[in-house]
């Protein structure tokens, strides 16, 4: 039954990603990640039951918001890049003064996971828009997208059929290092195999350890959301896909991937400047 669940999400959520990477404006394509981010973020802050459903998370999504929409603006180039180190600073400051005068010191304990909010999910998950926005960005989204969803898939199906020890069994019973293996293998197969195809010329030593890198960070993002539950006590994030969890179950690993390639990307590829194709 879970195997089928998989594979309807993805017949259905595969067309829709490729053809909104490859021919969404680059508006478009920022309100509907916005759409994603937010309903990730909330389901962050539902995991910490202590964190009443007033001020504090609604101020938590709209810097979240803001942040999200200033990162857009940089991969444009319609900001100067230093934009995103002042918004940041100023988004900070308006959290914590916001929290200060709608719950006093009662309410400053609630801050660090509010602002962690704004960090972990629309901070790193901004960076898909920063991806778009270098030549070549809209291959690199779906290349970031399939070796997620494959190393997902092949830790899924080698750990059901092999699995033997266990990788974190009070994070995420389920996992095992067999089956981590099995992910980290499929990531590299296909990164070799689609290497021709990536918009940048790379060596095929290049493409193993970018495959093996994602591989290995994306199966971090997924113990990390596990983290955050198991403290909550709950299975999944939300009910947002019946029976298959919620958004932030769906992202968790992409939340770990994407700034992880684009900083391959800009550091070792020099693929930084503002051009969305």
């Amino acid at each position: 039954m879970e195997l089928i669940r998989r594979l309807a999400v993805a017949a259905v959520a595969i067309p829709l990603t490729v053809g909104l990477v490859l021919w969404a404006s680059p508006f478009l394509f920022f309100l509907v990640l916005g759409v994603l981010v937010v309903l990730a973020q909330f389901e962050f802050y539902r995991l910490f039951p202590s964190m009443p459903f007033d001020t504090g998370i609604w101020m938590g999504l709209s810097a979240g918001t803001g942040l999200l929409y200033v990162i857009y603006l940089k991969s444009t180039g319609a900001v100067p890049p230093e934009t995103l180190e002042v918004v940041g600073a100023l988004l900070l400051l308006t959290v914590m003064g916001g929290t200060v005068l709608t719950g006093g010191a009662a309410r400053i304990g609630q801050l660090a996971i509010v602002w962690l909010g704004i960090m972990y999910i629309p901070f790193l998950m901004g960076t898909i828009l920063l991806i778009r926005g270098i030549p070549g960005g809209a291959r690199w989204i779906l290349y970031l997208l399939a070796l997620t969803w494959i190393v997902d898939a092949g830790g899924y199906f080698v750990g059901k059929a092999f699995g033997r020890h266990k990788m974190a069994p009070t994070l995420s019973p389920g996992k095992t290092w067999e089956g981590a293996v099995g992910g980290a293998v499929a990531g590299i197969i296909f990164s070799l195999l689609v290497v021709s195809w990536l918009p940048a010329p790379l060596t095929r030593m290049a493409v193993f350890w970018i495959g093996l890198l994602l591989s290995i960070s994306g199966q971090i993002g997924d113990l990390v959301e596990s983290s955050f539950k198991r403290q909550a006590g709950v299975k999944d994030s939300g009910l947002l896909f019946p029976g298959h969890g919620g958004m932030l179950d769906k992202v968790d690993s992409l939340i770990f991937n994407a700034p992880v390639l684009y900083g391959v990307l800009i550091f070792y590829e020099g693929l930084s400047s503002p051009v969305i194709v």
